[in-house]
């Protein structure tokens, strides 16, 4: 039997870059998950569950695993994963300026970089991974990511979504050069970054 999971506890670990280096893409991706698997373990354990076979539906998302839903993301040099009781999503993204300010025409609209000072780098990010934490719960994919709204910026770590007919209270960490996002709702949010 499992206990109830109260706070969350999203584990995140930087990739050595030596790790990854000599990897061809396939090698890299299928590296990526197996230490992103790893966090998951450690998040698990940190939450007092026991996760069994990991599947996915036929859209890619998640099934729950022992009735424990999980989440978990990859960039080459990070990987960030989460477990919880109910549908949860998690993205990590490292914060690379890109040669192209369009992409925040692609990825916003104009009321919600309006929310912001000023629409930086940070701030894409920022967007982009809520965006996209919020549609891996329900396996919406990338797709998706104009249906979410941002609607409010809380402050320099929370914001709100409007997405799928509900609200998304989104929490941010930045860890070196990457963000992490989690639809952490109301649930008390306690970030591990560990070596895995």
């Amino acid at each position: 039997m499992t206990s109830s999971i109260i706070t969350l506890y999203p584990v995140i670990s930087i990739i050595a870059e030596q790790n990854c280096e000599k990897l061809s893409g396939r090698e890299k991706v299928a590296f990526l998950q197996t230490m992103a698997r790893k966090a998951l373990a450690y998040s698990a354990q940190q939450s007092g569950v026991t996760l069994g076979p990991l599947t996915k539906d036929e859209r890619g998302a998640p099934l729950p695993s022992n009735g424990i839903y999980w989440s978990l993301s990859h960039k080459t040099h990070c990987v960030a994963a989460v477990v919880n009781r109910e549908k949860i999503g998690i993205d990590v993204e490292e914060i690379t300026p890109r040669n192209s300010r369009q992409l925040f025409n692609h990825l916003a609209s104009p009321e919600e970089w309006q929310l912001c000072a000023e629409p930086t780098w940070e701030f894409f990010y920022r967007y982009w991974t809520a965006k996209e934490a919020a549609v891996k719960v329900t396996g919406a994919g990338i797709k998706d990511l104009k249906k979410c709204r941002v609607t409010t910026i809380l402050d320099d770590r929370h914001l709100i979504l409007d997405y799928d007919h509900q609200l998304w209270t989104i929490e941010h960490y930045w860890f070196r050069n990457h963000i992490i996002s989690i639809t952490a709702g109301s649930k008390s949010v306690n970030w591990i970054t560990k070596s895995i």
